[in-house]
């Protein structure tokens, strides 16, 4: 059984064949600046190193097209027909808690939840309508990242709102990231030989989007994000929890609309609202080490929220048996993490300064413990694997679909 996974961005597509039977990486890759100059499309098969060309992509069509170009022409297949199924990337569920095959109705409730999570809905709307022109015969299952908060109690995930907000239009924490959460927390289980039933861990996807999650024997029982990408961390161009009521009157003071402001919390504070940089976090540290104030206040803002939620997290947990970095920050940056644990020795997170400096993940060495001898709690860099948890769970799809047509013969 062959899955190709498809992750759109606003201005990027990831991609990743997999043969689910050995769950083995048959082709993999991302296209980046799509729509911008300096367009890039890195690639690499399982039987070849990773391969680069640059070249223009001016909507997701053309990437798709460069992607299943390149695919053929190079990769396992000779035919799209010889893939079945395509598992799509969807920030937000809406009514749907699980994965589920693609229809219109489907369709019309990513469009619902796109204010939801306006920066990366549009790209992936017109992701599955591009791929199903080019794959009409496969079966196209929609992958959500609030899956797996869907445990998070009531008392954790609704609002301070009149009730009939989350009793009738199901206005709740909902969270974000989920295949990252979930499948961190799993591999971290797993190299600390232990089953996760039995372990409280506390996830932190560090990146341009970011969040932490509270992961109680397996299971999300809170997370930083909400109903919407917005809140939370201070992210690359989110502005993270903001005190709502500053909203109003900054839409009076400024004269802003709906619409304006939502551009505003999505796209222009956060690290870049701060710094007045970047969005990218690597940009905003090099301005920072060199003497630029306002990206040091960024980087100390940002390590402070990542420190103060996992506070939070520890509460919500009562023990902590591990703490996993991932995502682009979270992995690549000692700095961070360094920064995000110091003073925390007495709660039980104690690093090794050198082994935090010394990280290299590989596929064959995806976990790195930096937590020092006599650390209470195991400090864990775990490399996340999102593509491969959507495969699972489009295969969980395709099963459900065979079982029911056995059931109706």
């Amino acid at each position: 059984m062959r899955i190709f996974v498809i992750n759109s961005g606003s201005s990027s597509m990831k991609h990743t064949l997999f043969e689910m039977d050995q769950e083995q990486v048959l082709f993999s890759g991302e296209i980046e600046r799509i729509g911008l100059e300096g367009s890039r499309h890195t690639f690499r098969t399982n039987s070849n190193p990773a391969q680069s060309k640059d070249l223009p992509v001016r909507d997701i069509g053309e990437a798709l097209d460069e992607v299943f170009s390149t695919l053929l022409s190079q990769g396992p297949v000779s035919s799209l027909d010889e893939i079945p199924a395509v598992a799509h990337r969807i920030g937000h569920g809406g009514k749907y808690r699980e994965a589920v095959r693609i229809d219109r109705d489907v369709i019309d409730e990513i469009r619902r939840m796109t204010p939801m999570i306006p920066l990366h809905h549009p790209a992936m709307i017109i992701g599955i309508e591009e791929c199903v022109r080019r794959m009409p015969k496969a079966v196209h299952c929609a992958v959500f990242d609030t899956w797996f908060h869907w445990t998070i109690p009531d008392e954790a995930a609704i609002y301070g709102l009149p009730y009939h907000y989350f009793a009738e239009r199901g206005y709740r924490r909902t969270g974000f990231h989920g295949n990252s959460h979930a499948y961190v927390s799993a591999k971290a289980a797993e190299y600390l030989d232990k089953p996760i039933e039995r372990l409280k861990i506390i996830t932190c996807h560090l990146g341009a989007g970011a969040s932490l999650c509270a992961v109680d024997r397996g299971r999300s029982i809170d997370t930083t994000l909400g109903m919407t990408a917005v809140p939370g961390l201070i992210m690359g161009s989110r502005a993270g929890d903001v005190d709502t009521g500053l909203i109003p009157i900054i839409m009076k003071e400024d004269n802003l609309s709906p619409d304006r402001m939502i551009e505003m919390l999505f796209k222009q504070s956060g690290l870049i609202g701060i710094s007045g940089v970047s969005r990218d976090f690597r940009d905003v540290d090099t301005a920072a080490q060199a003497g630029n104030l306002r990206a040091k206040l960024a980087v100390a803002a940002f390590c402070y929220q990542v420190k103060r939620a996992i506070g939070s997290m520890l509460m919500a947990l009562g023990r902590c048996d591990a703490l996993v970095f991932t995502g682009g920050i979270g992995q690549n940056s000692p700095t961070v993490r360094a920064r995000v644990l110091d003073g925390t020795e007495d709660l039980g997170f104690r690093l090794d300064a050198k082994k935090n400096t010394q990280v290299s993940l590989t596929d064959t060495a995806p976990v790195a413990d930096i937590s020092a001898a006599d650390s209470r709690t195991r400090i864990l860099v775990v490399e996340t694997f999102e593509e491969l948890m959507m495969a699972r769970q489009c295969l969980k799809v395709l099963e459900g679909t065979k079982q029911d047509r056995i059931e109706q013969q």
